[in-house]
């Protein structure tokens, strides 16, 4: 099987998985915001990305280590997944122990050890699935995503619909889900093989990997802190200026690029797997760029779509009084659209294990953000935190473009790219004014996107079947 069959044959598996996890999440939000009016699905989301934003601190963000270091020949398995359910265990009781602390903080509805416990589950639940993935085991990372979401809409409906639990009963669900989840992995990997003490408190040679596992860990975690800033801060600036009705309303905004996200990750899950093997420089800088080519196509192309149809699939996914929403959309897909290429960009440094450059990137952008949040905000409402984050992610991209080539030079397809930069953009101008023949420019322009796209697609599918 050659490279590119192998990271279809994983991309269609992770992507049964995510399908199963996410998209059908994705398509309850009528459900959701049937059963939430604006204020709950205000507090619902805070709570959410409060706990998302302490996953990475509680666990010293070592599930990532977890996938780099399992995919690493050279590293003892059994070390690997010790250390990483211990440092878990460690960080879920430290966060118990601050509880008094986090319930200071405002905008959760008092649901803090209900965030303890999302966030001791998400983690042990990433471990267990990640360990399972490094060691090849696709399909059942598939299975496990699956299933996940069968736990999780199931106890939403009964939470939501039946018991109507609100707010308490959607997180209560995920927190369930990812502990029924977490044990399936271990019995049906045969995980408890793996965990020996013994492995993390012997000789030098395991010491030297605990450390490097954490070396390469710990800057992941001000790297995940500068992306919530990025994605989730602005809900928080929102809620504080305009309230948390405005922070619904705007939180709904946020689910219809999330499409572009689930896409982005089916492919960066299963393109981690050719991308961190054992290759020739020039046999990866190929890859890389092959990928790259094809990732921009679908990043430029399903934006397009996204954008003009901004307004019927608003009034689709939500109820009436969350249609507004529509006119945040445009300009978060164009921000969601640099996010995925920029951290596409982040597996060039991955594979030199350079996890600091990732931060270093992504600290720019969230400064940047941070700064756009307070000048725009007070001035355009929500449209600002929308705008500032576009801004950010295109500065952030815009630098790891042109430093990532020091681990990987990747060739891009530069005039298609720019070109398709620019008409996007100028898609997303047209649907937010709603200049005058609005629905035939947009529908023009997205048509031309798509049309000069396609041709990458059409090289990457033949690459696939070709043999050998």
């Amino acid at each position: 099987m050659n490279v590119y069959k192998k990271l279809l044959s994983n991309t269609l598996l992770i992507a049964l998985s995510t399908f199963g996890s996410k998209l059908l999440v994705f398509f309850l939000t009528p459900f959701y915001t049937a059963m939430l009016n604006t204020r709950e699905y205000g507090i619902m989301d805070n709570v959410v990305q409060l706990s998302n934003l302490l996953i990475p601190i509680a666990s010293a963000g070592i599930a990532n280590a977890v996938i780099r270091f399992g995919m690493d020949d050279t590293t003892d398995r059994k070390t690997v997944y010790t250390f990483g359910i211990t440092v878990t265990a460690i960080g879920s009781a430290v966060l118990l122990l601050a509880y008094p602390l986090l319930d200071l903080i405002p905008y959760t509805g008092g649901y803090t050890l209900l965030v303890c416990f999302y966030v001791i589950a998400s983690n042990f639940h990433a471990a267990c699935s990640q360990f399972a993935r490094s060691g090849g085991n696709v399909r059942l990372y598939a299975e496990d995503g699956i299933l996940c979401t069968a736990v999780a809409i199931g106890l939403n409906i009964l939470f939501l619909a039946v018991w109507d639990m609100g707010v308490a009963g959607y997180v209560l669900s995920s927190i369930l889900a990812d502990c029924t989840c977490a044990l399936f992995c271990i019995l049906k990997d045969k995980q408890w093989r793996s965990f020996d003490l013994r492995s993390i408190l012997g000789g030098s040679l395991e010491k030297k990997a605990d450390l490097a596992m954490l070396r390469y860990s710990l800057p992941l975690i001000p790297t995940t802190i500068c992306s919530w800033i990025i994605n989730i801060s602005d809900r928080f600036i929102i809620t504080s200026i305009l309230g948390e009705s405005a922070n619904g309303i705007y939180s709904i905004a946020n689910k219809i690029p999330t499409i572009l996200i689930i896409v982005s990750n089916i492919f960066t899950y299963a393109w981690q797997l050719s991308a961190f093997a054992d290759q020739p420089k020039e046999e990866r800088e190929g890859l890389f760029s092959n990928v790259a080519r094809v990732y921009q196509a679908v990043a430029f192309g399903g934006a397009a779509w996204l954008i003009v149809t901004a307004k019927i699939s608003t009034k689709l996914l939500a109820a009436p009084e969350y249609y507004e929403a529509w006119q945040f959309v445009p300009m978060l897909v164009l921000a969601t659209t640099f996010c995925c290429l920029a951290n596409f960009l982040t597996s060039a440094y991955l594979v030199d294990k350079r996890s600091m450059a990732t931060f270093v990137t992504i600290l720019i952008g969230a400064v940047c953000n941070i700064i756009g949040n307070i000048l725009l905000i007070p001035v355009m409402g929500s449209m600002g935190a929308a705008v500032s984050t576009c801004l950010s992610y295109v500065i952030m991209f815009t630098i790891r473009f042109f430093h990532s080539r020091t681990s990987v030079a990747i060739r891009w397809d530069i005039p298609r790219f720019i070109l398709s930069a620019v008409l996007v953009t100028a898609l997303c101008i047209v649907m937010i004014l709603e200049i005058p023949y609005w629905l035939p420019i947009s529908a023009a322009l997205t048509a031309i996107i798509t049309i000069l796209n396609i041709e990458n697609l059409i090289r990457a599918a033949k690459k696939v079947l070709r043999r050998g």
